[in-house]
């Protein structure tokens, strides 16, 4: 499952990839919807939309994953890019849907569920599917127009490692998981 031994410094996620057209896409429309200097624009290989969070879990916990995980069945889905908001807190702007189709939260309820069961909790809120735009963007910050569209088709889910290292964050898609069509069922 994982190509090499995971260390202490890693995390890793299971998340949704955009197709390299809607990232282009959005990339445009952030620079052009919003205003230059606000916040830290989250770089391209960063915009993904996480489904569930393993921090630092250990090579035991990932040996464990594989079959759970293997084995799911999810169907297939498309969901729309077409709401975005603001978290104060984090300071984060991001990009989601509106509504988002049972198949997605069934896949992110799923798969919290296996990554809980193995020992790595996952957060108390409820999951809010969302792609980030922008960090530490100010309070002051004005939300664009919601004049966007953008269908997602997904075929499959990844597993992320993600490992911080001289400053910058590194990614590395671990394995593909299928997502299967309603007539292979």
């Amino acid at each position: 499952m994982v190509s090499r031994t995971a260390t202490v410094a890693d995390n890793y996620f299971f998340a949704l990839t955009l197709p390299s057209r809607t990232t282009e896409q959005l990339l445009h429309w952030r620079a052009t919807a919003l205003p230059a200097d606000t916040g830290i624009p989250v770089a391209r290989e960063q915009l993904y939309m996480v489904l569930a969070w393993m921090n630092a879990p250990t090579a035991s916990q990932l040996t464990q994953l594989q079959p759970i995980i293997s084995g799911l069945r999810s169907p297939s889905f498309t969901f729309t890019l077409n709401d975005a908001g603001y978290w104060p807190r984090s300071g984060q702007l991001w990009i989601g849907c509106r509504p988002a189709p049972r198949e997605l939260l069934q896949l992110a309820d799923l798969l919290r569920s296996r990554v809980a069961r193995i020992g790595c909790p996952q957060p108390a809120f409820p999951f809010h599917p969302h792609v980030t735009l922008l960090r530490q963007a100010p309070t002051s910050i004005r939300l664009p127009k919601r004049d966007f569209s953008w269908p997602v088709t997904c075929q499959h889910f990844s597993l992320i490692s993600s490992r911080y290292q001289r400053g910058r964050v590194i990614l590395n898609t671990e394995q593909h998981y299928p997502l299967f069509d309603r007539e292979q069922d």
